[in-house]
């Protein structure tokens, strides 16, 4: 019965079924707006038209939903890190229920597509995936062992990945096999509000309330050691380093970070501004990258439909799960940096097969290079967690994940305006600079390698 308590209140399941609600939606979004932009279509000059109906749509859609969290994120994060870390799940999860649910609304009674962009508003409002997720790796965290957390956070990714993969290969078929007379797309919309409401009623009542700085040292064991007793030394290692070097470097690589964050562990400031500088460009080629790819393959030469973009969307999904295996195993033999340096090149080296994509083929061959393009952020959190007390967790993901929405703002316009500029000559090229500058974020963890070494 414990064994059954402890794996019905994992947050992977939470995950699962948001996801999957997600992959719906998305496929449902996606088709409504490139049918909605379809007419008077025949013609090449109105098919130009079109891709620029649908990278205006997107361009719009994405900047009111990454900006519109940011005022709510961090009091949300700061709420859970002294309350409950479920406040900062079961609330965005209500606004991802009402405001998607509109989507049906707008396919059932013909609404304006700009209706859309009220829902995005919606759901931002109620903190969205920028509080949600730094909430879900906040819980993830405080349940997890230091030895474990790089890989208890790709879990998390993992089943974030899966149920994607899952939900992406099915919204295809059920797009077209519960096609609703005059209304395409409503029994997709129908299933995805199900799964929503399936996440939000377990982060309410299956998801076991997590404690909050327990114990002399601030952190938390793994589900299983609490429940045979066994105690843990955690971060002894890293904070007799720490008090070493602040002995040698008094005024330069240990100044302590308090106030904002709220912990008393003295941090190298330099190195935890190298991380977030590495996730930032990072996320800034990866974002601008990803948001062209919906709109790249609904064109000449690729040409998709429902089916294939399911299939596709399927494909970027499973990086999550070589992502996790990759973790699994090389962890034993890379450290934490030389891990994000392999998933920077993976993904970097994949995007730029990307700009000479042509063929279905060769498509895939690009996703399959970028099989471990999921590790960096993750383990970024990892490395970054490892440096601070258990009650910082909250408001510093909520931090890196606020700047990386700034970042994917940022990075939706500039790719997306570079999209509709280029499609005629060269609809790649954004795939090339995605490359480009998801590469450079290789550089400050160089730096972050050696300061680590230098400490050790």
């Amino acid at each position: 019965m414990g064994k059954c308590r402890k794996l019905l209140s994992l947050v992977e399941i939470l995950v699962g079924l948001h996801q999957i609600a997600g992959a719906f939606y998305d496929t449902a979004l996606l088709m409504l707006v490139h049918e909605r932009s379809r007419s008077n279509s025949t013609t090449a000059a109105s098919r130009d038209q079109q891709q620029g109906a649908i990278s205006q749509f997107y361009m719009i859609y994405n900047l009111l939903l990454r900006l519109s969290p940011l005022l709510f994120t961090f009091f949300l994060a700061k709420l859970g890190d002294q309350k409950s870390r479920k406040i900062t799940l079961w609330v965005p999860l209500l606004g991802y229920l009402v405001s998607r649910s509109l989507l049906l609304f707008v396919i059932l009674f013909d609404l304006p597509l700009q209706v859309m962009f009220v829902t995005a508003v919606l759901n931002g409002l109620s903190g969205g995936f920028t509080a949600f997720w730094p909430g879900v790796m906040a819980v993830a965290s405080d349940t997890s062992s230091q030895e474990k957390r790089s890989i208890r956070l790709s879990r998390v990714e993992l089943a974030y990945g899966v149920a994607g993969m899952v939900g992406s290969i099915a919204s295809g078929h059920l797009f077209i096999h519960l096609d609703i007379s005059h209304a395409q797309g409503a029994g997709l919309t129908a299933c995805s509000c199900v799964f929503y409401a399936l996440s939000l009623v377990y982060s309410i009542f299956g998801l076991k309330p997590t404690q909050i700085g327990a114990g002399g040292d601030g952190s938390l064991l793994d589900q299983g050691e609490q429940e045979n007793n066994v105690r843990v030394p955690r971060n002894t290692a890293w904070s007799q380093c720490q008090d070493e070097s602040s002995m040698l470097l008094p005024n330069q690589n240990n100044a302590r970070i308090q106030g904002i964050l709220g912990g008393n562990v003295p941090v190298d400031k330099i190195t935890l501004s190298l991380l977030f500088t590495a996730g930032v460009l990072y996320g800034l080629g990866v974002t601008g990258g990803v948001d062209v790819l919906p709109i790249f393959v609904l064109k000449d030469p690729l040409n998709w439909n429902a089916v294939w973009v399911g299939y596709g969307n399927a494909m970027g999904y499973a990086i999550f799960l070589t992502s996790f295996l990759g973790v699994c195993a090389s962890s034993k033999y890379l450290s934490d940096t030389s891990l994000i340096v392999l998933g920077m090149a993976s993904f970097s080296i994949g995007m730029l097969i990307m700009a000479f994509t042509k063929w279905t083929f060769l498509y895939f061959v690009a996703r399959v290079v970028m099989m471990f393009a999921l590790i960096p952020l993750p383990t970024i959190r990892s490395v970054i967690s490892k440096q601070m007390k258990d009650n910082s967790y909250g408001k510093l993901f909520a931090i890196l994940e606020i700047l990386l929405t700034v970042t994917g703002v940022i990075a939706s316009i500039i790719f997306l305006t570079i999209y509709k500029s280029t499609k005629d000559w060269y609809p790649s090229i954004s795939f090339g600079l995605s490359s480009v500058i998801s590469c450079l974020g290789i550089i400050p963890m160089i730096f972050v390698e050696r300061r680590l070494q230098d400490v050790l």
